[in-house]
């Protein structure tokens, strides 16, 4: 008997832990019988001292752990940042009530929150692993009664997402390019500068033998993405770019072909040629064997279909050197570079699989669903 009694007090203890940092039960009109979270699998809300930061479990699902939700508070302005743990879930939606007073959280006449009229809310895609909404007003005598919402989904794998490329390309950047030494790894090395994202030091490929370019001389040149849906004028058979892109993604040059020899930047340029251009060139490429060429060419024709780089491979941008921002293009010669797909944020997208309602842990909200609050305190009650 004893020992069930030390039980029953154990268990009050770590209730009562749980909760030990929010500020007394709801206020009167609110949710009936407000419970703390099943003890059945760990979730807490834990805010040290009052205006200090309070941390709730994301659960997706009543009982998955997914991640955190964080409040923070400068005396003013609160913030609210949701938190995804690992890399098997993903926001797609969040949504944020917070108020002085329980009773203001906009919910039906049986407590069923309307999520939809949280004042703080947002559609994420891509999916993201972390949002912060910031700014909030500190309202309330000490309290503010808190309800986060969110949107998870399971991930399956992860894809490149080819139209967010171009959206985050610049227009413009200035390039230079420097010619091969003997044991290069490519045509040229571009340098873009002015380009955000893209400033750096790249391998470089020629796609235009018609024209020149000369090293070290600086050029505005406009950025297209190889997967653009118009890139008449820019290359003479664009619809060999894809192949391209599965070539560079191969880094053929240094591993050793069939013939026991090695491949060369020069045999990756002139296959290069022989698949986006009209006219091909022996010039600048060193040391090249057209058996070569023609084994890169055959591994490439039998490239998957539509390829699209895997996410952490990289992708044709052609920097198409102008006369001037906005000017049509002038004869020097166009060349690519290899950008890595990974540089740019949003671009790999998450593969999902179904979806899961998520609340920050805390106190039942008392409608028929399992919808939670907890109560920010943000300065002792005097």
């Amino acid at each position: 008997m004893k020992r069930i009694f030390r039980f029953a007090l154990l268990i009050s203890a770590i209730l009562a832990a749980i909760i030990s940092c929010e500020k007394g039960p709801p206020e009167k009109g609110g949710p009936k019988n407000p419970k703390p979270n099943d003890l059945s699998y760990i979730h807490l809300v834990v805010q040290n001292y009052c205006g200090g930061e309070l941390v709730s479990d994301l659960l997706a699902g009543k009982n998955t752990k997914v991640g955190l939700v964080r409040v923070t508070t400068d005396g003013e302005y609160l913030t609210v940042k949701y938190e995804i743990e690992g890399n098997d879930w993903v926001i797609s939606e969040t949504h944020l009530s917070v108020t002085a007073s329980l009773s203001d959280i906009p919910a039906t006449m049986n407590l069923n929150p309307k999520i939809g009229l949280f004042k703080y809310k947002n559609e994420h895609y891509p999916q993201v692993s972390s949002y912060t909404y910031s700014g909030i007003p500190v309202d309330g005598n000490g309290s503010l009664y808190i309800m986060a919402h969110a949107v998870v989904e399971r991930v399956t794998g992860w894809k490149t997402d080819i139209p967010a490329i171009s959206v985050q390309l610049p227009e413009y950047v200035t390039i230079s390019v420097d010619y091969p030494q003997a044991g290069s790894g490519s045509y040229f090395t571009t340098t873009v500068t002015n380009g955000g994202i893209l400033d750096g030091s790249y391998a470089g490929w020629c796609v235009d033998v018609g024209n020149a370019i000369y090293s070290g001389t600086e050029y505005l040149a406009k950025v297209i993405s190889g997967y653009d849906a118009d890139l008449s004028g820019v290359v003479d058979k664009p619809e060999n770019l894809e192949k391209v892109n599965w070539i560079i993604n191969r880094n053929f040059v240094g591993q050793t072909a069939s013939d026991g020899t090695v491949y060369t930047f020069g045999d990756v340029q002139r296959a290069i040629w022989e698949l986006v251009d009209n006219d091909v060139s022996e010039s600048g490429l060193g040391d090249w064997s057209q058996t070569r060429v023609d084994e890169i060419l055959m591994l490439a024709e039998n490239a998957p279909p539509g390829y699209v780089p895997e996410c952490g491979h990289e992708v044709v941008i052609m920097l198409v050197p102008v006369s001037g921002e906005g000017g049509e293009p002038i004869p020097v010669q166009k060349t690519i570079t290899q950008v890595a797909v990974i540089t740019f944020p949003g671009v790999c997208v998450p593969v999902t699989k179904g979806s899961e309602t998520a609340w920050a842990a805390g106190y039942d909200f008392g409608g028929p669903n399992w919808a939670k609050y907890f109560i920010y305190c943000t300065n002792p009650v005097r």
